[in-house]
């Protein structure tokens, strides 16, 4: 008998226009900020360029300069200009459909997507700047910055994963789930680029009760923590070529932790390949694209970036060998920059559904997936995780795991009363679904 699929719940999604949200504070303040920076570097990169190139430039400057005097203007949303891609069209067809729509009176989701697709297809349309990166400069100064936490993150999976090999000891289940816990917490709070966050503790303490506490300790902010239950699942005796595929969030530090945890899950037994999704083209300023991947390795290789090499080079090595052997691949899809919900992923993309239907497990990185899993809705927190989810909790057959660090209104998973009535006390303006200090870890097995 088919399982049943739970009908999509009457939940609306932020809009720009709520007072007081997450979603009218980045409209509002935000966004023109970022459109500027985007001026800005442009302006910047068109001095090194060629003459048709710095012209062009003055054209694209022009254009976004106009996306920005849109926004603080709040004027109204109008179609996207056709560059040859597909998505075009459902953009349109979706603005259609919400009416008449503004910069600070649209869902918050579609319109903050609509910025940066209208951003792209500026370049898409362009001759000489196609393919241009407009936040690479920022990406890699924010992957240089953070040489302290990549060389602790080097040393850490170094000593404990790959010289331990506690993975292939299966006497040791103990010292395997804490070094699962360690490596999930490093994978979720990645984007701190700050590892003091971490215990990082040693591969002698981890079945030592001060290991347990350190792990304990990094989990107190965690409002939806089910590592257990996703540790309980993927020890389970498997079949062979168990895939993992993880959904990237941001480029730089992010990115490398998203490397390591892949390489970790292939080192510990738990998945036999990884597939990471990229996006196709610049998104969100920080989000990671193919090129992302290429360029991480090659800083990770510059020993004048990088000067203190005794972990860091047999990290790269490895990781280029995963690559190397097609134990880790990377691929795009068009969904991932669309405007759409996951909730209406079977109809838009039915072909990625498929393939991710049949996948061990499926990691969602990042706030801007974890509000498109949960439609952007602002769901009372006590919401059960798969139930948020729509079509793609139960029934769907797909195994989804989110690693968030909340940073929008959106948050469900907090089911205990007690945790639930204590972050409002201790938040009562809501810090706690924002600050990025804390978390979820929620799973959805999608029986």
């Amino acid at each position: 008998m088919p399982a049943t699929v739970l009908p999509e719940p009457a939940i609306e999604p932020v809009w720009t226009s709520q007072e007081g949200s997450m979603a009218r504070d980045t409209a509002l303040n935000r966004w023109p900020r970022i459109v500027q920076a985007m001026v800005d570097d442009v302006t910047f990169a068109a001095k090194s360029a060629n003459e048709p190139q710095r012209l062009e430039a003055e054209e694209l400057t022009k254009s976004l300069d106009s996306i920005r005097e849109e926004i603080v203007a709040d004027a109204a949303l109008k179609p996207l200009e056709r560059d040859g891609s597909s998505d075009i069209q459902r953009y349109n067809d979706q603005l259609v459909s919400l009416g008449t729509v503004s910069w600070l009176n649209s869902p918050w989701l579609f319109a903050e997507c609509y910025m940066y697709r209208r951003v792209q297809s500026l370049f898409a349309r362009s001759k000489g700047w196609k393919g241009y990166d407009i936040f690479k400069r920022q990406k890699d100064e924010s992957l240089v910055k953070s040489r302290a936490a990549v060389e602790e993150l080097a040393t850490h999976f170094v000593e404990n994963v790959m010289n331990a090999r506690l993975g292939g000891r299966s006497s040791h289940a103990e010292e395997q789930k804490l070094l699962f816990l360690e490596m999930t917490q490093i994978a979720l709070w990645g984007n701190a680029t700050d590892l003091s966050l971490l215990s990082s503790i040693g591969v002698d303490e981890l079945g030592s009760l001060q290991g347990r506490n350190a792990i304990e300790k990094n989990r107190r902010n965690v409002v939806d923590d089910a590592s257990e239950a996703v540790w309980s699942y993927l020890a389970k005796p498997t079949r062979a070529n168990r895939r993992i595929d993880i959904v990237l969030d941001n480029a730089g530090f992010e990115l490398l932790t998203d490397l390591v945890y892949g390489a970790y899950l292939l080192e510990s037994g738990q998945a036999d390949y990884v597939v990471f999704s990229v996006k196709d083209f610049p998104w969100f300023v920080s989000d990671a694209t193919h090129s992302d991947i290429d360029s991480l390795l090659e800083h990770l290789d510059n020993s004048v970036l990088f000067p203190n090499r005794k972990y860091i080079e047999p990290l790269v090595r490895r990781l280029r060998c995963l690559f190397e052997a097609g134990s880790m691949t990377f691929r795009s899809h068009p969904f991932w920059t669309e405007a759409a919900s996951f909730h209406d992923f079977e109809t838009t993309s039915p072909g990625l559904f498929k393939c991710l239907r049949s996948s061990a497990l499926v990691i969602f990185k990042g706030d801007l997936n974890y509000r498109k899993l949960t439609m952007d809705g602002l769901w009372p927190h006590e919401t059960p995780f798969r139930a948020a989810l729509g079509p793609l909790g139960a029934g769907s057959g797909i195994r989804i795991l989110a690693l968030r660090t909340n940073k929008s209104d959106v948050c469900v998973g907090v089911e205990d009363p007690v945790r639930l009535e204590s972050l409002t006390r201790e938040s009562p303006k809501g810090e706690w679904l924002r600050d990025g200090k804390h978390a979820v870890i929620s799973f959805s097995d999608g029986s």
